[in-house]
């Protein structure tokens, strides 16, 4: 059960003010795509919803909410627990109201995506569907098509780890020294040995870092999964929310190089580009290490190609 002044600071935000309106008038929407970079405001502000329509402050445990979420160390939402979500929906429901939640619909499977539209275009009478999400750009056209997005804002919570910020100033140096003169006195090594460091360095902290969220983190919700998987998928869960945050600062340490190297713009914007590929890679259960080595060795090759100066 949520606390008063949690509720009431989720409550305050405005777009839950438009929808709690919208509800009063019998207008709500069948679904909804709540979308921020803050998961844990998400995850609060679905639940103060489906509480709403349920007329509940548990709602996680009512007989009448269904919640989908990706499962296992691949993080996605798979096809069997799709249509058990879909069953149970035909079935009666206790309050004459249904609540489904969905958490990260970016990770729907193809399949599973197709089996659920049906349902998120038609749902029996008195369901509403909460969709959440940081990752919005990922969502499928067809989920995002069929159900109408609030932006809630904030902004994810910093990584303030002193050794996250040693490493950011290793890498700071590691582009300074890509950008430097091309035929300088450098030795290879000393660009090379310093990439598989920080390669090394990257996957031992963000390891850190889950052991560190899991502890803070609140116990995962109740699930239908083996208790084994959904373990697995609660670390993952919150794995790749750390992750994304380490790459977002890597993002914006590009970004602050090529304000520091106007003559490199071109080789940093190709240094973004590697950086997204490499997201994308990891989305997949790439290696951690192998897909920032990829990384930096593309960026290093995009400094190293460019014609030097008359």
């Amino acid at each position: 059960m949520k606390s008063a002044a949690a509720s009431a600071d989720i409550a305050s935000l405005p777009a839950l003010k438009v929808l709690l309106r919208a509800r009063a008038e019998g207008r709500m929407p069948h679904a909804v795509l709540l979308t921020g970079q803050n998961s844990d405001v998400l995850n609060r502000a679905s639940e103060w919803l489906a509480g709403q329509h349920l007329e509940s402050d548990d709602v996680v445990a009512h007989p009448d909410c269904r919640v989908l979420r990706p499962s296992k160390k691949s993080r996605r939402i798979n096809i069997d627990n799709t249509l058990e979500v879909v069953s149970d929906l035909r079935l009666s429901s206790f309050s004459g109201r249904r609540v489904v939640i969905v958490h990260e619909p970016d990770r729907f499977m193809a399949e599973s995506a197709n089996a659920f539209l049906k349902t998120l275009e038609e749902p029996p009478a008195g369901t509403l569907i909460i969709l959440q999400t940081v990752n919005y750009y990922r969502v499928l056209p067809t989920i995002l098509s069929r159900c109408l997005r609030f932006h809630l804002g904030g902004e994810a919570p910093a990584l303030t780890d002193p050794s996250w910020a040693d490493w950011l100033r290793e890498f700071d140096r590691l582009l300074a020294k890509f950008a430097g003169p091309i035929g300088s006195n450098q030795r290879p090594t000393e660009i090379i040995i310093p990439i598989y460091a920080l390669c090394a360095r990257f996957e031992v902290l963000l390891e850190l870092f889950v052991k560190e969220g899991l502890k803070a983190a609140p116990p995962p919700p109740p699930t239908d999964d083996d208790e084994d998987d959904a373990e697995i998928a609660y670390e993952e869960s919150i794995r790749r929310g750390i992750r994304a945050r380490m790459l977002v600062s890597l993002e914006e340490r590009l970004r602050l190089a090529g304000r520091n190297h106007p003559d490199h713009t071109l080789q940093i914007a190709s240094a973004v580009d590697y950086l997204e590929s490499a997201r994308v890679r990891l989305e997949l259960n790439y290696q951690v290490i192998a897909a920032l080595e990829t990384f930096l060795l593309q960026t290093l090759r995009a400094f190293t190609s460019r014609p030097p100066k008359a």
